[in-house]
């Protein structure tokens, strides 16, 4: 194969993952799943466990189509995650077949239906961590986002759902003043 003034990536394959490729996909199967992608002006190629990645029109698009097939053969091969914690009293949650219940300081438990590509399970103890797990790290993340918008953080109790590390800096309230 010969490309003349275009950009070559290679990336490392692991044993365990496979890539196929058409003219307007790519798909990559591991042992968690499969995923398919739409392709746009890249080419690619195996080679001995290497994959190599061209650019064929657009250079500036080269790091966002690596980071990209870097994040699909991640995500078949181990998965990703996110874990939001509960905070505040009597905050918790529990699964029950296909739907996260959330008690979140409201009159009414929140219902939350789980996505067919997503996982999430529930800390066994108290309810008041939450795993989100996948194989697309967009979508973990996007699930992730639409639960802990549910309940935001309070700015001055700091009650609500939390990402795990996250770390909110409180505000203090009129009467701890001066």
């Amino acid at each position: 194969m010969e490309f003349i003034n275009n950009i070559m990536l290679k990336l490392n394959l692991p044993k365990n993952v496979k890539v196929n490729w058409g003219a307007d996909f790519i798909k990559v199967e591991g042992p968690l799943g499969v995923v398919i992608k739409k392709k746009d002006t890249f080419s690619v190629a195996i080679k001995d466990d290497y994959l190599y990645l061209w650019v064929l029109n657009d250079e500036s698009k080269e790091n966002a189509y690596l980071v990209m097939i870097k994040n699909l053969i991640l995500g078949v091969s181990k998965g990703y995650r996110q874990r939001l914690k509960l905070i505040g009293v009597g905050f918790k949650g529990s699964i029950k077949e296909n739907k996260v219940y959330l008690k979140i300081g409201f009159s009414h438990e929140i219902t939350y239906l789980i996505p067919d590509d997503v996982q999430i399970s529930c800390s066994k103890t108290k309810g008041t961590f939450l795993l989100i797990k996948g194989k697309e790290k967009d979508r973990v993340n996007q699930v992730a986002k639409e639960i802990r918008a549910l309940r935001q953080p309070d700015a001055y109790k700091g009650k609500g759902i939390h990402y795990n590390k996250e770390n909110l800096k409180l505000k203090k309230g009129k009467r701890e003043g001066k």
